[in-house]
């Protein structure tokens, strides 16, 4: 009797699981279907204001230097786009 129980309860476990997989999937195809959310254009400025902060923020340790080339790359990209 105890084995039947048990199974019950995998199989209400395995359930529950498959819904919130079901759920999760349908979240991110709804999310997915929504334009990307842009912030609004930085002036030169702005973004170069943004790049000393990020190279501030390495100097102290609060950035990881994979996060500060990336950060970079981007400020330096939007930079670009700016002169052309």
């Amino acid at each position: 009797m105890a084995s039947s129980v048990g199974k019950r309860q995998r199989e209400q476990h395995k359930l529950e699981q498959a819904k919130a997989k079901a759920e999760r999937k349908a979240a991110r195809r709804a999310v997915g279907s929504q334009p990307p959310v842009l912030p609004p254009p930085r002036s030169e400025g702005e973004l170069i204001e943004d790049l000393a902060t990020l190279h501030r923020a390495l100097e102290a340790g609060e950035v990881p230097v994979e996060e500060f080339e990336l950060r970079r790359d981007r400020i330096q990209a939007q930079l670009e786009q700016l002169s052309s």
